[in-house]
């Protein structure tokens, strides 16, 4: 959840060179999956886009259980749980997208604007974990032109891939957001509360191999504990002690994929008492015994990280 913060709060006035020719993409093409199919939860470091073209699936995004249809965009942003299956018989074709989210993190809608947030963040309110939205025309043809220049695979075709998926970040939030919501003309008030929730979040992902006491993050900011899990809850969904367990868990399956650390070590390193209590934690946030799902998900995970 780290990105839906504003990650450059004050647009550097220095001039420096991006090289627009990065190769985002990690895969993009037209998938098809038929019924009985279900990709266990898992996460990973990038942007996820799917635009389903025939049939309908299900997706678990965080704590939301979802059902999506043709027409559907979803895209899911980094270090999200979540899952991808079939409930109904046939067959769901769809257009995938896999992208770094790094380049786009340095492009910014309104450069003299101190607040003003770069176009990937822009795109959802704060904090949220997806965004969904009907598709149109446009959509469905800027989607094409990606999967055509990713297919291409040399660095103009990658400069004009990561200009389409700007030029699609873009119109979406021209679609969703009005020009207000993407200045600084937010109450003084609200600020406040986002901050709070921002700092809360920032505290976690630098504490999380750690004891965290609530008090602890709520006597940095001067405030209550009590306000401090209200204002989380409003912004978040989730209590803030939900957010720690779900974020420790996000890590420990980071590390069940990029590394051979036995369970026992992972707990530790992601801020459980002992294995006992990681391998509950597991069970209770994933729906499957540690041991199980790392068999299952490095069996079923492309590689997308």
């Amino acid at each position: 959840m780290t990105m839906y913060r504003n990650l450059h709060q004050n647009p550097s006035n220095t001039t420096t060179k991006t090289f627009l020719g990065i190769q985002s993409i990690i895969s993009a093409k037209f998938e098809t999956r038929t019924y009985p199919y279900n990709f266990a939860k898992h996460l990973h470091k990038s942007v996820e886009l799917y635009l389903l073209d025939s049939g309908t699936c299900c997706m678990d995004i965080g704590n939301r259980k979802l059902s999506f249809c043709a027409g559907d965009l979803v895209i899911i942003y980094p270090q999200i749980v979540h899952s991808f299956y079939l409930k109904e018989s046939g067959t769901c074709t769809f257009r995938h997208i896999h992208f770094h989210p790094s380049l786009f993190l340095e492009w910014f809608m309104h450069p003299d604007d101190s607040n003003s947030t770069d176009i990937l963040t822009s795109l959802i309110p704060p904090f949220n974990n997806y965004f969904h939205h009907t598709s149109d025309q446009n959509i469905s043809a800027t989607i094409d032109k990606i999967i055509e220049e990713n297919n291409e695979k040399n660095v103009l075709s990658d400069a004009m891939a990561n200009l389409h998926i700007a030029e699609l970040i873009v119109y979406l939030t021209r679609l969703t957001r009005s020009e207000i919501s993407l200045t600084s003309e937010k109450s003084t008030h609200l600020q406040n509360q986002l901050r709070y929730v921002s700092f809360a979040l920032t505290y976690i992902h630098e504490n999380y191999d750690q004891k965290i006491l609530i008090p602890d993050i709520a006597s940095h900011l001067n405030i209550s504990a009590r306000y401090l899990n209200k204002l989380f809850f409003q912004q978040i969904n989730l209590t803030i002690l939900n957010y720690i367990n779900i974020y420790r868990i996000n890590q420990a399956i980071e590390l069940m994929m990029g590394t051979s650390l036995t369970l026992t070590e992972i707990a530790i390193q992601v801020g459980c008492k002992d294995s006992q209590h990681f391998s509950k934690l597991f069970k209770n946030i994933i729906g499957l015994p540690p041991n199980r799902y790392r068999k299952l998900i490095l069996h079923d995970t492309p590689d997308v990280n």
